[in-house]
């Protein structure tokens, strides 16, 4: 890796960098689901993918920002990570997170979750929630999660239908 990466809280600034590393980072994870569900009800329920992911990773970072932190090399935004605090149950849970695809698979995305894990426990949540696919498209968040410590899980299945 040149240069180790520095992680940093987020600033509304960020956003759009943010935003192309999710759409990048998620663009195998929605052509997988192409594949699965073919190309007319795919198109109906996430054809509009990329919009999407863009405005809950901009909105987030530029109203929550608090709620966010970056990874950069040289002052390159390479990664980020969101979440949100849920102060009355003690939760916290993990959103958006990526890493752009040149700097995946060198341990980036497993310490944003490690940071943002510390960062729970700093403001007394007791217990994390994550929530990730388990089609093969998401193998690899499965196992970043596994590598930060999240050990249990609840299988979930979700069906779609042409009417």
């Amino acid at each position: 890796m040149s240069g180790a990466p520095k992680i940093r809280p987020a600033r509304p600034g960020d956003a759009e960098a943010c935003a192309q590393i999710a759409v990048d980072a998620w663009r195998h994870i929605f052509e997988h689901w192409r594949e699965l569900l073919g190309d007319e009800l795919w198109a109906l329920n996430f054809g509009d993918w990329e919009r999407q992911k863009r405005l809950s990773v901009r909105s987030h970072l530029s109203d929550h920002a608090a709620c966010a932190l970056v990874s950069e090399v040289h002052g390159e935004i390479v990664g980020f990570a969101t979440w949100r605090l849920h102060r009355g149950k003690r939760v916290g849970e993990i959103s958006n997170n990526a890493v752009a695809l040149e700097w995946q698979g060198r341990g980036i995305g497993t310490r944003q979750i490690e940071r943002v894990l510390a960062i729970f426990r700093e403001e007394g949540m007791r217990s994390a929630r994550v929530l990730t696919g388990g089609d093969a498209g998401h193998a690899a968040a499965r196992a970043m999660y596994r590598k930060a410590g999240f050990d249990r899980n609840i299988p979930y299945v979700e069906y779609f239908m042409m009417l």
